[in-house]
């Protein structure tokens, strides 16, 4: 048994004396991709593409939302004087508009959903590009994210990155 703790002794110190040159020429980066994702030029830019594309749209939905307020409102406010035949075809027009509208906001929530992670996946391609080119740059052997507990200042490469990033949207 005492052999058996020696020649174990002997190769967990021979390990970590081989972890050691290993360990010192090593470069690890991190990098914050939330942070990232959100100060990004790419990102900014592409939120008010986003914006721009599907504001008119969005001022149709409100248009028609206040449309169908009045039309409660009125039908509300003159209940007691409407014939039975009037206050039905408010109902049913209420209803009707309504429904439409609801149309109109399932329609806009899977376009907007469908641009905005098209968008998404671009901004995610251009972080992604911009953390190799730094990586490789700064000859970096190891770049990790998200799954980092604890990263110093001296291993965060995030703002590399980010300069990087600007500096494709000038090109």
């Amino acid at each position: 048994m005492p052999k058996v703790k020696i020649h174990l002794s002997i190769l967990i110190l021979s390990l970590y004396a081989l972890a050691l040159p290993l360990h010192a020429e090593t470069k690890i980066g991190s990098v914050n991709i939330s942070l990232l994702m959100q100060e990004a030029p790419q990102a900014k830019v592409a939120t008010d593409r986003l914006k721009a594309s599907f504001v008119e749209r969005e001022r149709a939905i409100l248009a028609e939302r206040e449309e169908i307020r009045r039309l409660e409102e009125n039908y509300t406010d003159a209940s007691n004087e409407l014939s039975r035949a009037e206050s039905d075809a408010l109902e049913l027009k209420i209803r009707e508009q309504s429904r439409e509208l609801k149309r109109l906001q399932d329609i806009f929530t899977e376009d907007f959903s469908l641009a905005r992670n098209e968008a998404l996946k671009s901004i995610q391609e251009d972080v992604y590009k911009a953390i190799v080119d730094v990586a490789e740059r700064e000859s970096y052997d190891l770049v990790v994210s998200e799954s980092v507990l604890f990263a110093s200042k001296r291993v965060d490469m995030t703002s590399l990155v980010l300069e990087r990033l600007k500096a494709l949207t000038v090109q």
